[in-house]
């Protein structure tokens, strides 16, 4: 499942995903992603690929059920939608949302005069 988040955001993707509980997975070729295990075991574990784009973050996300059944592949029973995918993308979604409302901008104090309390 893809998702594109506006920006502007005070994070970068490499930020943003890791304050979401994601280490880093370097996969075959070297190619950096980021997982964060569904339970306490290795498998099942969101398996997110991430880049900065146009002021914002590009989200990649699936599930990977388990490892790569063959040595040598990278062929793995993968879920690019559902429940679980969803279920997690609405956390993202929430959290970039959070990094938004975070930060707005406080309005300048008024320059209206006023007297003090004894004025």
């Amino acid at each position: 499942m893809k998702q594109f988040f506006s920006g502007p955001l005070n994070e970068n993707a490499r930020g943003l995903i890791r304050r979401l509980g994601y280490g880093e997975h370097r996969g075959h070729e070297g190619q950096l992603s980021y997982t964060l295990r569904v339970t306490g075991e290795l498998f099942p574990r969101y398996h997110a690929y991430i880049e900065d784009k146009d002021g914002g973050v590009q989200v990649n996300l699936h599930v990977d059920q388990k490892a790569a059944s063959y040595e040598g592949t990278s062929a793995h029973a993968g879920e690019y939608e559902g429940p679980l995918v969803e279920r997690e993308m609405q956390r993202i979604a929430q959290f970039v949302q959070g990094l938004k409302t975070e930060h707005k901008p406080v309005a300048p104090p008024s320059t209206k005069s006023t007297k003090g309390f004894w004025g």
